[in-house]
Protein backbone atom coordinates (compact mmCIF):
# COMPACT_ATOMS: atom_id res chain seq x y z
CA UNK A 1 0.00 0.00 0.00
CA UNK A 2 1.38 3.38 -1.00
CA UNK A 3 1.50 6.06 1.67
CA UNK A 4 1.27 9.54 0.19
CA UNK A 5 2.92 12.65 1.56
CA UNK A 6 1.06 15.71 2.76
CA UNK A 7 1.85 19.32 1.98
CA UNK A 8 2.71 21.38 5.06
CA UNK A 9 3.02 25.15 4.72
CA UNK A 10 4.17 28.15 6.71
CA UNK A 11 1.97 31.12 5.82
CA UNK A 12 4.38 33.63 7.34
CA UNK A 13 7.38 32.57 5.23
CA UNK A 14 5.32 31.25 2.29
CA UNK A 15 7.25 27.98 2.29
CA UNK A 16 6.08 24.41 1.95
CA UNK A 17 7.42 20.96 2.65
CA UNK A 18 6.24 17.40 2.17
CA UNK A 19 6.00 15.00 5.07
CA UNK A 20 4.62 11.47 5.35
CA UNK A 21 0.90 11.29 6.00
CA UNK A 22 1.43 9.15 9.09
CA UNK A 23 4.03 11.44 10.70
CA UNK A 24 3.44 11.73 14.44
CA UNK A 25 4.66 15.31 14.78
CA UNK A 26 3.78 18.66 13.30
CA UNK A 27 6.76 19.86 11.24
CA UNK A 28 8.24 23.27 11.94
CA UNK A 29 9.24 25.86 9.38
CA UNK A 30 12.94 25.74 8.55
CA UNK A 31 13.08 29.53 8.28
CA UNK A 32 11.07 30.88 11.23
CA UNK A 33 10.59 27.81 13.46
CA UNK A 34 6.78 28.13 13.62
CA UNK A 35 4.50 25.10 13.35
CA UNK A 36 3.43 24.33 9.80
CA UNK A 37 -0.19 23.94 8.66
CA UNK A 38 -1.30 20.73 6.92
CA UNK A 39 -2.98 21.17 3.53
CA UNK A 40 -3.25 17.49 2.67
CA UNK A 41 -2.08 16.20 -0.67
CA UNK A 42 -4.72 17.59 -3.04
CA UNK A 43 -4.43 21.32 -2.38
CA UNK A 44 -2.12 23.13 -4.75
CA UNK A 45 0.58 25.20 -3.08
CA UNK A 46 1.15 28.59 -4.74
CA UNK A 47 4.56 29.84 -5.79
CA UNK A 48 6.49 31.60 -3.07
CA UNK A 49 6.15 35.10 -4.55
CA UNK A 50 2.42 34.84 -5.36
CA UNK A 51 1.40 36.84 -2.29
CA UNK A 52 -2.25 37.21 -3.26
CA UNK A 53 -2.68 33.45 -3.76
CA UNK A 54 -1.00 32.73 -0.40
CA UNK A 55 -3.35 35.20 1.29
CA UNK A 56 -6.39 33.55 -0.34
CA UNK A 57 -5.13 30.11 0.68
CA UNK A 58 -4.57 31.24 4.28
CA UNK A 59 -8.05 32.80 4.48
CA UNK A 60 -9.66 29.67 3.04
CA UNK A 61 -7.79 27.46 5.53
CA UNK A 62 -8.90 29.67 8.41
CA UNK A 63 -12.50 29.58 7.19
CA UNK A 64 -12.47 25.78 6.97
CA UNK A 65 -10.83 25.50 10.39
CA UNK A 66 -13.56 27.63 12.00
CA UNK A 67 -16.32 25.69 10.23
CA UNK A 68 -14.84 22.42 11.49
CA UNK A 69 -14.42 23.75 15.02
CA UNK A 70 -18.03 25.00 15.09
CA UNK A 71 -19.25 21.64 13.79
CA UNK A 72 -17.42 19.79 16.56
CA UNK A 73 -18.85 22.22 19.13
CA UNK A 74 -22.41 21.63 17.88
CA UNK A 75 -21.90 17.87 17.91
CA UNK A 76 -20.62 18.05 21.50
CA UNK A 77 -23.69 20.04 22.61
CA UNK A 78 -25.98 17.49 20.96
CA UNK A 79 -24.12 14.65 22.66
CA UNK A 80 -24.43 16.39 26.06
CA UNK A 81 -28.18 16.75 25.54
CA UNK A 82 -28.50 13.09 24.50
CA UNK A 83 -26.53 11.99 27.58
CA UNK A 84 -28.76 14.05 29.87
CA UNK A 85 -31.88 12.53 28.31
CA UNK A 86 -30.48 9.01 28.56
CA UNK A 87 -29.56 9.50 32.24
CA UNK A 88 -33.10 10.70 33.01
CA UNK A 89 -34.55 7.74 31.13
CA UNK A 90 -32.31 5.21 32.87
CA UNK A 91 -32.93 6.69 36.31
CA UNK A 92 -36.67 6.23 35.84
CA UNK A 93 -36.22 2.46 35.37
CA UNK A 94 -36.14 -0.18 38.07
CA UNK A 95 -32.88 -0.36 39.95
CA UNK A 96 -30.36 -3.09 39.21
CA UNK A 97 -26.59 -3.50 39.07
CA UNK A 98 -26.20 -2.92 35.33
CA UNK A 99 -28.42 0.17 35.40
CA UNK A 100 -26.33 1.76 38.16
CA UNK A 101 -23.11 0.99 36.29
CA UNK A 102 -24.46 2.43 33.03
CA UNK A 103 -25.72 5.59 34.74
CA UNK A 104 -22.30 6.08 36.31
CA UNK A 105 -20.60 5.71 32.91
CA UNK A 106 -23.05 8.14 31.30
CA UNK A 107 -22.47 10.70 34.06
CA UNK A 108 -18.70 10.31 33.71
CA UNK A 109 -18.94 10.98 29.98
CA UNK A 110 -21.23 13.93 30.65
CA UNK A 111 -18.68 15.50 33.00
CA UNK A 112 -15.94 14.93 30.43
CA UNK A 113 -18.00 16.48 27.60
CA UNK A 114 -18.92 19.53 29.67
CA UNK A 115 -15.25 20.23 30.39
CA UNK A 116 -14.35 20.39 26.68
Amino acid sequence: MHISNFNWVCFECRTSRREPKLARRVPVCAECGADCFCLGYKVEVPRRYAVREWRKLRDECRRRYHIGRDSVRRWNIRRIHALEQEIIRRESMRENKDRSYLIKRLKDELVKRRSL
